[in-house]
């Protein structure tokens, strides 16, 4: 056992420094004790609570934080994801017990526009396909059209941070851009020429509709096949949120009967996906492994504002992007 506070450091970001502990130094020096964890890989719910005995701080990854883990974690009191998605961690468990959670918002939302836009293009211009053929060999055989991006319109699904981001750079294509989300931010969208519409007229109005919301109830396969029977058949979904935003065999089905023509899916609803899954046979959906959120900028500013959160909790403040200020309350942990 540590005579110092620990904070443990989950998978897989470690994995894109050379000197990890970098990023991590000025908890050092606030007098905490880092560890880094070794897994490099998904842990499952039992290696979690092997890692968490004397942790007082965690700064999670995708591994899992159950009530199972939390009631087995006795010293934890905060957890921040680095990284926007809190599914892995169950707010209500982690409220009842007290133990604070936040989240990285904002940190990683132009890498994650970024690699949504390169999808598209590969979807679009068929770029991994080219690529593949010319090797091959090939040269006037694998000169198919390509739909263009300009003039066409972007619907966006979720007008947040991410969202936003993807509306800029649409723009700078000369695409017209709609979105539909719960809560509207009007200036914004009046700043940047997007006009909100209901998600019916999302799916009919689309040339390319891309997903980025967080994972509810309410978004769990809200691209379904009555959504996709509204589209456009030369129309693309792409996914970088979540993989249930999706279900994943109707838009593959759609894909399969021309229902629509292209895809471009980064998450999938189990990770590591089934890779016997039919969509990994169809050449018309390209594929990324979770990667939106992973460029170098990203995860250096990930870490450094999960870093500036733990340095909030240990000096007695209020961590910006605190999702659960209720657990303030609970006593008992």
């Amino acid at each position: 056992m540590s005579d110092k506070p620990v904070v443990w450091v989950g998978t897989p970001f470690i994995l894109n420094f050379d000197d990890p502990m970098e990023i991590f130094q000025p908890l050092v020096e606030e007098g905490l004790e880092v560890r880094l964890d070794e897994c490099r890989g998904y842990m499952p719910e039992e290696d979690v609570i092997a890692a968490l005995p004397d942790v007082t701080a965690v700064i999670a990854g995708a591994e899992p934080y159950t009530a199972k883990v939390m009631d087995n974690a006795p010293e934890v009191r905060f957890i921040v994801r680095a990284g926007v998605g809190l599914n892995n961690v169950d707010i209500p468990a982690a409220t009842e017990r007290g133990i604070l959670v936040a989240n990285s918002a904002g940190q990683n939302s132009q890498s994650v526009a970024e690699h949504l836009f390169g999808l598209l293009l590969c979807a679009v211009r068929r770029i991994g396909w080219l690529d593949v053929n010319i090797r091959k060999g090939l040269w006037r055989e694998i000169q198919p059209p390509m739909r263009p991006l300009n003039g066409m319109t972007m619907g966006i699904l979720g007008f947040g941070n991410i969202g936003k981001q993807v509306a800029k750079r649409a723009v700078a294509f000369d695409m017209n851009v709609i979105a539909h989300d719960v809560v509207q931010d009007e200036e914004t969208a009046n700043a940047l020429g997007v006009r909100f519409v209901s998600l019916e007229e999302l799916a009919r109005e689309s040339d390319y509709l891309t997903c980025h919301v967080p994972l509810t109830p309410e978004t769990t396969h809200i691209i379904n096949r009555e959504i996709l029977s509204l589209m456009k058949p030369d129309a693309y979904v792409f996914n970088t949120s979540r993989g249930p935003v999706f279900d994943l065999d109707a838009v593959t089905e759609a894909l399969q009967e021309g229902v629509i023509r292209g895809a471009g899916i980064d998450v999938f609803p189990e990770e590591p996906p089934d890779y016997s899954h039919p969509v990994f046979a169809l050449e018309n959906a390209v594929l990324a492994p979770h990667l939106g959120g992973r460029g170098e900028d990203a995860i250096r500013n990930t870490l450094h504002h999960a870093t500036r959160c733990v340095l909030a909790y240990f000096r007695g403040e209020r961590p910006s992007t605190l999702v659960n200020p209720e657990a303030y309350g609970v006593r008992g942990r």
